[in-house]
């Protein structure tokens, strides 16, 4: 079988090099063939790959009626409409797995770099004293149990007090996975974590209500998406709780503007830096690779079915 490969953008960590290595790499897969101008398209069927600066509502008509795959090698899909989604007859493929240790690592770095801070003796101290607030007291709160909520609901259970994960998709609820919205979540919780996707049910699902409810000396930790969080409720909470402490890699406006909240004092600002890292780029040209391969080997025996089992926690669901 032949396919067409079609990317509609790229991302400003994506080197010069980017595409001509995705193109050489996706082009050793048998019937491949990588369209980088729109006046190369032949008859064959495509797999789109997009990122987050797309909007698929404005891809070419001819290219979506010929669409048979999308792959989507980011975490976040708030750029892609349920509407979108509803009328699409192929499976539209994220990439959470590629940027969950990093976004993991990165949360976790948050939490050690605030809880234990490792000091430097220019000279032994007779009391060998060192003032911290241990783990093993923090109540934490994860919001989202994908593949980074799982990651970090695993790596902080034996560290921390209690480790609580809410996610509506849960079948059960048991007692630290909760499928259940509740206000009464947050109650007492020292560190809260936002790991969920943005969509119309997460929009807005956290705000100065939910904040308040926290124990008074907490930490919050967004590398997700801003809108779940609202910023603004966020910054006041901050001004108006000194023992709060923020650190915020995800904002409403992308890049934000030099000086954009300096004045909160409690907060540490990074520039949607979480799930970046030195291999990124040949890690989504694998991804890439081997969703594309495998559905190909699925299409080939007319068994779509398997292609969506095995990825089924890469599938964007509507149900």
């Amino acid at each position: 079988m032949k396919l067409q490969i079609y990317r509609t953008n790229v991302s400003s960590y994506q080197n010069t090099q980017f595409l001509s290595q995705e193109k050489r790499i996706l082009e050793e897969i048998p019937g491949v063939k990588y369209i980088q101008s729109l006046q190369d398209i032949g008859d064959e069927p495509f797999a789109l790959i997009s990122n987050t600066h797309t909007r698929p509502q404005e891809v070419p008509k001819n290219i979506l009626d010929k669409t048979i795959l999308m792959i989507h090698p980011n975490s976040g899909h708030d750029n892609i409409p349920d509407s979108f989604l509803r009328e699409s007859n192929f499976p539209v493929v994220v990439g959470n797995p590629i940027r969950a240790n990093a976004v993991c690592e990165y949360t976790l770095s948050c939490i050690f770099q605030h809880f234990t801070k490792i000091p430097q003796h220019q000279y032994w101290p007779s009391t060998r004293n060192w003032e911290r607030r241990l783990l093993r007291d923090q109540r934490v709160l994860i919001i989202g149990h994908g593949h980074i909520g799982s990651l970090l609901h695993q790596s902080l259970s034996p560290l921390c007090r209690e480790v609580i994960s809410y996610d509506p998709k849960f079948e059960n609820n048991e007692p630290t996975l909760i499928n259940q919205w509740s206000d009464d979540l947050f109650d007492g919780v020292n560190i809260l974590i936002i790991a969920a996707s943005l969509n119309e049910s997460s929009e807005n699902l956290i705000g100065i209500s939910h904040l308040k409810k926290l124990n008074p000396q907490n930490l919050i930790i967004n590398p997700a998406r801003a809108e779940i969080l609202s910023e603004k409720d966020l910054t006041s909470y901050l001004l108006k709780n000194p023992k709060s402490f923020c650190f915020l890699d995800v904002f409403n406006k992308e890049p934000f503007e030099p000086g954009h909240l300096n004045e909160v004092k409690n907060l540490n600002k990074t520039a949607h830096i979480a799930g970046v890292y030195d291999r990124l780029n040949k890690d989504i040209i694998s991804f890439e690779y081997l969703i594309i391969k495998d559905f190909l080997d699925s299409y080939e025996k007319d068994d779509i079915t398997s292609f969506k089992n095995e990825y089924q926690d890469c599938i964007i669901n509507l149900n």
